[in-house]
């Protein structure tokens, strides 16, 4: 399998568990860069099943926007990944997903803080872009981008969300664990007040953490659970608890 064709298969895949979780399905795309040619690939946009896409499916664009391969919908936010893929060397998946419990906290006026301790890979925060429009343009997508700056993943006001990842296998672990975390706080909530990891505690924790190592692991787990999946939308689901 060269390169191209085992990027395609994994970016397929990714499609796939999110729409499993219920984490992607009218809305919601993801992508992935290679940085040798320089080409992003996307899954596609409102018209595509996120339940059934293949290889084969996906597009691929330039740094630009232009369609180079694929006849599918590009995606009308398709400038989020161009701009993120762009800026950052080490963003080499990037998902826009809209799912249910993150999604919460880019419409309540609360900070994202962990509340458990895999969530402590978001020790450095995840910022709230306060537009509350689609993200259509390069300067609108570039606006977002500086916002990220270094981290992991930001709300978007009353939208949804973005998570990137060096791979996206830590793509896929970075957006279970911010839609696990804020699951769980929600639901805890409801019992009193909540209880944070603190920045030390996260900064503690992070250090003995293998977040590679841990990210391949719920690869391989997921995948597992994708492969067995009867293509309803969040039937499968499988949690990170």
């Amino acid at each position: 399998m060269n390169s191209e064709s085992a990027l395609r298969e994994k970016l397929a895949t990714v499609t796939r568990i999110f729409a499993m979780q219920g984490m992607i399905g009218l809305f919601g795309h993801v992508s992935a860069f290679d940085s040798v040619t320089r080409r992003v690939f996307m899954s596609p946009g409102m018209a595509g099943d996120k339940a059934t896409t293949r290889p084969a499916d996906l597009l691929v664009l330039d740094l630009q926007g232009k369609l180079l391969d694929g006849d599918g919908q590009v995606p009308v936010e398709w400038p989020i990944h161009t701009a993120i893929h762009g800026a950052r060397s080490d963003a080499l998946a990037v998902a826009h997903l809209h799912s249910p419990y993150a999604t919460l906290f880019a419409i309540a006026k609360r900070e994202f803080r962990p509340v458990t301790l895999q969530g402590a890979l978001f020790l450095d925060g995840v910022p709230v872009y306060s537009e509350p429009q689609l993200v259509k343009t390069t300067s609108e997508a570039q606006r977002l981008s500086g916002l990220i700056g270094g981290r992991r993943a930001a709300l978007l006001r009353g939208h949804g969300i973005v998570v990137l990842g060096k791979d996206i296998e830590e793509m896929l672990f970075a957006s279970l664990i911010l839609e696990d975390d804020t699951r769980k706080a929600m639901q805890a909530a409801t019992l009193g007040k909540l209880g944070f990891i603190s920045p030390e505690e996260c900064r503690a924790f992070a250090t003995e953490a293998d977040w590679e190592r841990r990210a391949h692991r719920a690869w391989n787990y997921f995948t597992r659970l994708e492969a067995r999946w009867d293509r309803q939308p969040a039937t499968g689901a499988g949690s990170l608890a």
